[in-house]
C-alpha cells in the first residue's frame, strides 16, 4: 500500500460551548470516516484570553477548519469579538480550507442555545452573512442532519481543497527514500524548466503598471467607533513601489507568501484609519487588518510579471512556495529603496 493511501488530516473545529456540544459529537463520525482528524478546545476554558495562543498554534498545524455556527454568536472578547469569530479571522488569514455548518433557524433552538439579547442575535446574523460570502457553507437543522450532510459534503471538501496531511512514520516504507529524493529533484528540474517558459511568455513591460501607478486592495479589519468595534472591508490605494519595497527585503533569501502578506498588511494598517474614516467618522482605531486573497494574489502575480520576483526551488514545511528575489528584482529594490545623496556631485 502507498504512503498516501494512510493519509489522515488534522481539523479544527471551532463552536461556541456548551450549547454546539451535541452539533460537535455529530460531526466526529463522518469526520473520522474521511480521515480527519478533529481538534479544537471543547471547554469553557476555551473562552479565556489566556488560551488564545494555544489556540492559534491548534490552527495553524490543522490542515482544515471546521465552523460549527447554532443560536449563539458566543461571549465577547475584549476586541469586541466572539471567540469563534476570533479563530475564524485567525484560519483565514493563514489561508486554511474553511467549511461552515450554520443552523437553518436558530429560533428552533433551545433558550440557552440562542443569544439573549437583540444585540447579540444581530452579531450572529451579521457573522452568518461574512461566512456566507467568504467560505463553502451549509445549512443544517438536527444534529442527526449535520451528521447525515457532513458525511456527504466532507469528502468532497477534502477532495476539492487539497492539504499536505499526516502519515504515520512506521507506514513510510524503507523503499521510499530513494525514490523520494528523486522525485523531488524531478519536480525542482520541472518547476525550473516552468519559471523559465513563464520569463519568456511575460508580457511586455511598457504594458504592466509599475514604479509610482496605483493599485487598489481590499482588506478586512476591526474598526472602533465609541466603544462599538466592527468589520469592515476597506479598500486602499498604494503604488507599486510601495508594495515592491514592503517584501522586497524579507525575500533576499526564500520566504513563505504568509511572511509576504503579513508585511504588506503591517504597511496598510499604518494608514488605515485614514481609509476608514470616510465610511467610520468617528473611527479612532483600527485593529487586525487581514489583506483579501485575491488583493494578495494580484501583488504577487504583478510583482512576478515585472519580473522581480520569482518562486524558489525550496518549499516550506508544508511543501508551499517560497518566493525570492531575481536579479533584475534585486537591482529595483537597491533603487527604489536606497537613500541618495541630497548633495549634488
Amino acid at each position: 500500500m502507498s504512503a498516501t493511501a494512510n493519509k489522515c488530516y488534522q481539523a479544527f473545529i471551532s463552536a461556541t460551548f456548551p450549547d454546539m456540544r451535541g452539533a460537535r459529537q455529530a460531526l466526529m463520525p463522518p469526520m473520522l470516516a474521511s480521515g480527519l482528524i478533529p481538534t479544537g478546545l471543547d471547554s469553557a476554558a476555551a473562552e479565556c484570553n489566556t488560551l488564545l495562543p494555544v489556540i492559534q498554534t491548534l490552527i495553524d498545524s490543522s490542515d482544515y477548519f471546521i465552523l460549527i455556527v447554532g443560536g449563539r454568536y458566543g461571549t465577547l472578547s475584549p476586541m469586541g469579538l466572539s471567540e469563534i469569530h476570533r479563530e475564524y479571522i485567525f484560519a483565514a488569514t493563514k489561508r486554511k480550507p474553511i467549511i461552515a455548518f450554520i443552523h437553518d433557524n436558530p429560533s428552533e433552538l433551545s433558550e440557552a442555545q440562542r443569544e439573549p439579547t437583540r444585540e447579540g442575535q444581530v452579531r450572529r446574523d451579521d457573522f452568518v452573512r461574512l461566512l456566507e460570502e467568504k467560505v463553502v457553507c451549509y445549512r443544517w437543522s438536527t444534529e442527526a442532519g449535520l451528521n447525515a450532510l457532513a458525511g456527504k459534503v466532507i469528502p468532497n471538501f477534502i477532495r476539492d481543497h487539497q492539504a499536505v496531511g499526516w502519515v504515520r512514520a512506521d507506514q513510510v516504507g524503507e523503499g521510499l527514500g530513494a525514490s523520494s529524493e528523486a522525485l523531488k529533484a524531478r519536480i525542482e528540474m520541472l518547476e525550473k524548466e516552468r519559471e523559465e517558459a513563464f520569463n519568456q511568455a511575460r508580457p511586455p513591460l511598457r504594458t504592466l503598471a509599475r514604479g509610482g501607478d496605483r493599485v487598489a486592495l481590499d482588506y478586512s479589519c476591526n474598526v472602533y467607533e465609541g466603544g462599538d468595534c466592527k468589520l469592515a472591508t476597506v479598500t486602499t490605494k498604494i503604488s507599486w513601489d510601495q508594495a515592491f519595497s514592503c517584501v522586497a527585503p524579507l525575500m533576499l533569501n526564500p520566504v513563505a507568501e504568509s511572511v509576504l502578506q503579513k508585511a504588506l498588511e503591517g504597511f496598510i494598517g499604518r494608514k488605515a484609519l485614514g481609509d476608514v474614516q470616510a465610511d467610520f467618522p468617528r473611527a479612532h482605531a483600527v485593529r487586525n487588518v487581514v489583506l483579501a486573497t485575491h488583493a494578495f494574489n494580484q501583488v504577487k502575480i504583478h510583482l512576478r510579471a515585472l519580473g522581480l520576483i520569482n518562486r524558489s526551488a525550496e518549499k516550506d514545511s508544508r511543501g508551499l512556495p517560497l518566493w525570492q528575489l531575481t536579479a533584475h528584482g534585486d537591482n529595483t529594490m537597491s533603487q527604489v529603496m536606497a537613500v541618495k545623496r541630497s548633495v549634488k556631485v
